[in-house]
């Protein structure tokens, strides 16, 4: 779901840690999805999830190889359910993905907190980077929605 000289303004960071985004939301919408019970990813995942871009991203997009400085954020909320409704609630996670030199960066922070983190380093490559060696396109899995 990131690069050692930063490129959006995400504030210092080192070669191992990775910031919380700030803005992302005002970055470009890629796609949202819900992940309902009975999908294998649910007990995580499950509810409704945005994945947002950054500039340099949208290139990843458009060529199918992401430049160094390409962030992706995967949103996740949890979800209520109404009469003919799902809306979404209280968030879950954000992860993070940015795109370095050395290749592709993970980190996941709990809930609202910018600072509070869930995954990372080790953790990231087995948990996060394990899992997008296999996606189509540069280690990433989401299509940009027109």
């Amino acid at each position: 779901m990131l690069a050692g000289i930063a490129i959006v303004s995400m504030g210092a960071v080192s070669d191992t840690e990775i910031a919380y985004p700030e803005g992302f939301r005002r970055w470009t919408h890629v796609s949202s999805a819900y992940i309902g019970e009975g999908s294998p990813a649910f007990p995580r995942y499950g509810g409704i999830h945005h994945i947002h871009a950054n500039k340099l991203a949208m290139e990843g997009y458009r060529t199918g190889t992401f430049p160094i400085g390409s962030v992706l954020t995967f949103d996740v909320h949890a979800v209520k359910a109404g009469p003919g409704t799902i809306d979404p609630t209280t968030r879950k996670l954000l992860d993070v993905m940015e795109k370095r030199r050395d290749g592709w960066r993970f980190v996941e922070f709990e809930g609202d907190s910018k600072t509070k983190i869930a995954v990372t380093g080790a953790q990231a490559v087995k948990a996060c980077a394990a899992c997008h060696t296999g996606a189509p396109r540069d280690h990433v899995f989401s299509t940009l929605q027109d």
